[in-house]
């Protein structure tokens, strides 16, 4: 019996230390396994910056003390794998489906392609797997489905594409986490979604293409905390059903086409919401008062939608809410004071609605952790409030095209004396953190102190334009050395550029157009090398623009033009002129340096800005030639250098110019034939006006050319398409055909030769009395656009859709058809961009009438005494240029002068682009002597008339020059000639 013991436990034993030997190489086979798997990867990374593996992962050490592996305790397999943010360059290889005990993968962020091997559906223990933040491309996988212990799933930000498989919510699945967003997914979102619905907590699809409604279904996931559908085309209305979903409290829908009358009642039953986004859909309807119960909320964005009313003062009751965005909706009224109460506020936008209101004056206490405020664009009135300047966290304000005010009431004017270091900036001095002030297009009325530079050190954009800014720029603007953006434009800022303005080195705008600015434009200007924007437009800068301009080479918009630039610009800019080396400004688009004095030849070396597409260099005193690199130009739009003393030919060259729509050399020198191909088809008669000798079209109302300017090349190839057919059996008849062709076409070109400034055929329409009275309805009241002296003016709309406006005369008055028959003469003769044109005539025994072009915007009067239409300054200029024009056309550009006689606003019409037209022409006159000549009515209105022409009844284009200077005078002062203060200071 002992020895039959003694047998099983030696048996016993051997069995057990077989057991054991057999575990053992087991567990070396395993750990082998995954090791080998690790090696292959390793081997498919084909860049690794930070030597991570290289250095740390060999066989001569235990896989479990790699970087990034975590083996498990009991089996002592890899369980955990994390090479996030090491910048690896490489794919996936098939091998890491072997690491099957593996819990947690996760290689986001870094620069993995290609796709996701089907091995990985191996990975049976998976609960975590993040693929985010790399280059993976393909649809996403199937057999995702198989892995039924997953948990999350994050592959953001990669190149995947294709609809999600329906596989991925099945009811064995485990999923709580889907995050796909920022990849090229599209489609609709899976129904089977609902398979998931007791376990999913957060889903993102943003930033795909998903379209078409959301599943109703989806809302009955009551589990879900987490939404984020924004940035796709989703559409539809939003389901009530949203307000099952109680335990949500995340939810972002932007940037989709969601619509709706009202948003559902049942959302505001989410009462776990923190964070609430529904800005750029097409909601519409008024706010609801339960908007209130979504206390827990710390972000709220409804802007960019439809939404009307009144903004709810029930949103007083968010007390948590530190986002605060409803802007760029069509909210009116004010906001309400409950608003105010939420201390919480970082971010305070209301843009681009209709509120007007006074903002309390305990605004900055209320408020003291505000860190932007966004209030333009609305009818917001009052001053801006003092305690602003409490809030020391503020980095942002934006409050332009509102009816703010200066800092002190008016009733406080005659209690204390104001510095004019006082201004609304003194509410900024105390935080030296402000990073963005907008406040342009407010009558603030201030000055820039002079300590601006010493206290706002780190702003980085500035806009005051339009604020009635007075006084100089000051010379510690340069200590603003953040700065990105400076405009300062249409103000009445006086005085020199300050030197100290090279100094703003991150600067990449600049604007300080329509001031008083004087004196030259400083060289230190040039060291602003990020500068992408420069407009110094409207100002009465002199001198020469600086060479060293032209190291500028990131300008992409230059405007200096209205300035008093002198004409002796330096070689280095202009080479005598224009700088030969300013082709190196490659990337320039929009230049424009007209009305000022340069002199000189344009470079053939501006054929070198090829990105240019706006040239303008009109009314200097250039000469020369148009460079025939001009054509290398091939970005061109605009191309405009009226008024100069440019000679020469029209380059053949600009022909290439597929872009180019406007073009003017009109008021210039030059000669020879008017280019016929690419965009010269679509030129009129208007872009070539008063030169010395250009021939060609008829409808440019020029001279046609002489087939001895052509050559004896093209002499010749005309002669053959015009005479030679291809039967030669008739030579004979044909020849005989020719001949007599040639006269008659000779007889029509002198015929037109004669007439070259009248008006072309192709303008004029026949339109008879019956459709003039379908045009006006029977010329009723609600037509009449105004009375005259002769007549009245109707407005009208042909059966084609033509607006036009027709005068029709009262031929029972004095003179009616003397100034019919005359205004007819002068507008059938004369042709100018600021004249109105003649459509048609409409005559008869008892009938007359004029069919005009119909000028939208009214007459210079209304735009200057209407409480409803205002101009600015740069407005006015333009059309008071306009008139000029006009007037010098009529003088000098015609063979017989014409006198107007009645320059006044009345008589000046705009069009909608606001350029001013010459109108009324019943009592105009033409000097045939050139000179003068007198009459014995006086007709001209009184005020505007010349002393002259009132009392002797001389008539001279002096007359009209002093009428015109009478109108310049009162559209910029707004009084009339007939004031009593102009008539007392005349």
């Amino acid at each position: 019996m002992a020895n039959q013991t003694t047998c099983f436990l030696i048996l016993l034993f051997l069995a057990l230390l077989l057991v054991s030997s057999l575990s053992t190489d087991a567990k070396i086979f395993n750990i082998t396994t995954d090791q080998s798997a690790l090696l292959t990867l390793k081997a498919h990374i084909s860049y690794d910056p930070h030597h991570i593996l290289t250095t740390n992962w060999s066989s001569s050490t235990s896989v479990c003390n790699w970087v990034g592996v975590t083996c498990g305790s009991r089996h002592h397999r890899v369980t955990v794998l994390n090479l996030s943010n090491n910048g690896l360059v490489g794919t996936i290889p098939p091998h890491i489906g072997n690491l099957s005990f593996l819990v947690n993968l996760n290689i986001r962020n870094n620069s993995f392609h290609g796709s996701m091997p089907n091995e990985l559906s191996h990975l049976y223990h998976l609960k975590f797997l993040h693929f985010g933040y790399n280059e993976f491309s393909g649809e996403i996988p199937s057999w995702i489905g198989l892995l039924t212990k997953l948990q999350v799933l994050i592959l953001v930000t990669n190149n995947f594409e294709g609809t999600i498989p329906s596989s991925l919510f099945n009811s064995t699945s485990s999923l709580q986490q889907i995050v796909l967003e920022d990849n090229q997914l599209w489609g609709s979102i899976p129904s089977s979604i609902f398979e998931i619905m007791s376990t999913l907590k957060v889903i993102s699809l943003a930033e795909n293409k998903f379209s078409s409604p959301m599943p109703s279904i989806f809302f009955n996931m009551s589990s879900l905390q987490y939404i984020d559908f924004s940035n796709n085309t989703l559409s539809g209305a939003l389901p009530p059903e949203v307000g099952n979903l109680t335990m949500l409290t995340y939810l972002n829908l932007a940037n989709n086409n969601f619509k709706g009358s009202q948003l559902p009642s049942s959302l505001f039953k989410c009462k776990q919401l923190q964070y609430l986004n529904l800005e750029s859909n097409n909601l519409k309807g008024k706010l609801s008062p339960e908007i209130g119960n979504l206390t827990k909320l710390i972000f709220l964005d409804l802007a960019y939608n439809n939404f009307e009313g009144a903004i709810r003062s029930e949103i007083g009751n968010l007390q948590n809410l530190e986002y605060f965005d409803l802007g760029l909706n069509n909210f009116v009224g004010t906001i309400p004071l409950e608003i105010f109460n939420i201390s919480t506020i970082q971010l305070f936008i209301l843009l681009g609605n209709h509120l007007s209101v006074t903002l309390p004056s305990n605004m900055g206490l209320l408020l003291p952790y505000l860190r932007g405020i966004f209030l333009e664009g609305n009818e917001l009135s009052g001053t801006i409030p003092a305690t602003i300047a409490n809030v020391s966290q503020l980095i942002s304000v934006k409050l332009e095209s509102n009816s703010f005010s200066g800092l002190i009431p008016k009733t406080l004017d005659n209690l204390i004396k104001v510095p004019p270091e006082l201004s609304i900036f003194s509410y900024f001095a105390n935080n030296p953190y402000l990073k963005k002030l907008y406040l342009s297009m407010n009558p603030l009325n201030g000055v820039l102190p002079n300590s601006i530079g010493n206290h706002l050190i780190f702003l980085e954009q500035l806009d005051l334009t339009g604020c009635n800014i007075k006084g100089n720029i000051p010379i510690d603007i340069g200590n603003l050395s953040r700065l990105t953006y400076m405009s300062l434009g249409d103000n009445d800022i006086s005085g020199p550029i300050p030197t100290t303005i090279g100094r703003l080195s991150m600067l990449e705008r600049l604007g300080l157009f329509d001031n008083r600015l004087i004196g030259p434009i400083p060289s230190d200007i040039s060291c602003l090398g990020r500068l992408g924007d420069l407009d110094l437009a409207g100002n009465k800068l002199s001198g020469q623009i600086p060479e060293s301009i032209i190291n500028m080479t990131s300008l992409r918009f230059l405007n200096l033009a209205f300035n008093q630039l002198t004409s002796r610009i330096p070689s280095s800019l202009w080479s005598g002129s224009l700088s030969l080396d300013i082709g190196n400004m490659k990337v320039l688009t929009i230049l424009n340096l007209s009305r000022n004095q340069l002199s000189g030849h344009i470079p053939e070396t501006m054929g070198g800005l090829i990105s240019l597409v706006n040239l303008s260099l009109a009314v200097n005193r250039l000469e020369g030639s148009i460079p025939i690199s001009f054509g290398g130009l091939v970005s061109l739009e605009l191309l405009d250098l009226v008024g100069n003393n440019l000679s020469g030919e029209i380059p053949k060259s600009l022909e290439v110019l597929r872009y180019l729509k406007y073009l003017n050399v009109s008021y210039n020198k030059l000669r020879g034939e008017i280019p016929t191909r690419g965009p010269f088809v679509n030129f009129s008669a208007e872009s070539f006006m008063s030169n010395d000798a250009l021939c060609g079209v008829i409808r440019l109302n020029v001279p046609p050319c002489k087939e001895a300017s052509l050559g004896p090349k093209k002499v010749m190839g005309v002669r053959i398409l015009k005479y030679i057919l291809p039967t030669l059996g008739l030579t004979i008849l044909v020849v005989s055909v020719v001949l007599v062709s040639r006269k008659l076409q000779g007889k029509k070109n002198a015929k037109l030769s004669n007439n070259k400034d009248s008006i072309p055929l192709s303008t004029w329409r026949i339109i008879s009395h019956k459709q003039l009275l379908q045009a006006v309805e029977g010329f009723s009241a609600n037509n009449l656009l105004g009375e005259g002296s002769f007549g009245s003016v109707y407005k009208g709309t042909l059966l084609d859709g033509t607006y036009i406006a027709i005068k029709v005369l009262n031929l029972e008055l004095e003179g009616a058809f003397k100034s019919f028959d005359i205004e007819c003469e002068i507008l059938r003769q004369v042709r100018h961009r600021n004249l109105v044109k003649i459509i048609s005539v409409c005559s008869n025994i008892d009938f007359k009438a004029l069919v005009l072009e119909y000028m939208s915007k009214g007459n210079l009067e209304m735009w200057l005494y209407s409480s409803t239409h205002c101009l600015n300054m740069l407005q006015r200029l333009n059309i008071m240029i306009d008139v000029a024009a006009a007037l010098e056309y009529l003088h000098l550009g015609y063979s017989t002068p014409i006198v107007h006689c009645d320059l006044k606003p009345s008589n000046v019409l705009l069009d909608e682009d606001m350029v001013g037209h010459f109108a009324d022409f019943g009592i105009a006159k033409l000097l045939s002597d050139g000179i003068s000549l007198t009459q014995t009515m006086t007709m001209a209105t009184i005020g505007y008339m010349a002393p002259e022409y009132g009392s002797e009844g001389i008539i001279s284009t002096s007359g009209d020059v002093y009428s015109y200077g009478i109108l310049l005078m009162e559209t910029f002062t707004r009084k009339k000639p007939t004031d009593d203060m102009i008539i007392g200071e005349m």
